[in-house]
């Protein structure tokens, strides 16, 4: 099992599979800014546009011909389905998450203000006084139309775990982490096999990203700011696709909640 950790400043150019230790993702760090025009195009892949800093406008042309343009608000998502292409603007940030798309996937602009107010979209798991308590966006959950990719957001508390109790899923499905949203902050992310044997244990901060190709993979918040990240996982079989297809690490529990 190979763990890989970059900086933003490593993630400009677009990351492949192998660079990152997985089997079908790929990442990379779009900084928009000023008149420059960015443009993406999907080909075979399905790829979600994560907006992290600042706003940025798209003009998206579909397999069809038809088009869509708005403007992405931070934490907004645009999911760009194979063979379209998006010519981007504005200045921000986003973080482009790409995976093959045999099974194809649908155009949408997912509003983070929206799945904020939608109890389905919007959980809270853990308790307080365990130190677990956080916050869960489900932005593109099991039952978006797409192949592999899902992804959303999770916010932990000041000194507090998120991603527990620990569970792994590395036969179904890969993972990468990106941080942000925690200033001046730290995190510390953990991925191992079994307590008995050596795993891997690194700082994050903001805008770093760790490729996890199985293991468990708990992570902890300084207790100056909490840990917060963006999630993706990409199902290792084409429409297998269940968030909750994980097995638990019974020493610590029975059911992720």
């Amino acid at each position: 099992m190979i763990v890989k950790k970059y900086a933003s400043s490593d993630l400009v150019t677009l990351k492949t599979p192998p660079e990152l230790g997985l089997q079908f993702t790929s990442l990379q760090r779009l900084e928009v800014s000023g008149n420059t025009l960015g443009e993406i195009r999907a080909e075979e892949s399905e790829i979600a546009l994560v907006v992290l800093e600042g706003s940025i406008r798209y003009h998206t042309t579909l397999f069809d011909r038809s088009h869509r343009e708005g403007d992405l608000s931070l934490r907004d998502i645009l999911f760009l389905p194979p063979h379209s292409r998006a010519i981007l603007s504005g200045s921000g940030v986003a973080m482009r998450f790409q995976a093959p798309s045999e099974l194809g996937a649908s155009f949408a602009h997912i509003r983070f203000h929206e799945i904020d107010q939608d109890p389905l979209k919007h959980k809270t798991y853990g308790n307080n006084q365990l130190g677990t308590f956080r916050h869960v966006w489900h932005a593109v959950g099991d039952d978006f139309p797409c192949s592999r990719l899902m992804l959303g957001f999770c916010q932990g508390s000041p000194g507090g775990w998120t991603a527990w109790p620990p569970h792994e899923h590395g036969r179904e499905r890969e993972e990468i982490y990106v941080y942000f949203g925690m200033g001046k902050g730290f995190g510390i992310q953990l991925v191992y096999e079994e307590l008995s044997q050596q795993g891997i244990s690194m700082v994050v901060q903001e805008g770093d990203a760790v490729s996890i190709p199985g293991g468990y993979h708990p992570n902890v918040g300084s207790p100056l700011h909490g840990i917060q990240y963006v999630y993706c996982m990409t199902a290792k079989e084409p429409g297998k696709r269940e968030f909750l297809n994980l097995r638990i690490q019974k020493e610590y529990g029975e059911k992720f909640e």
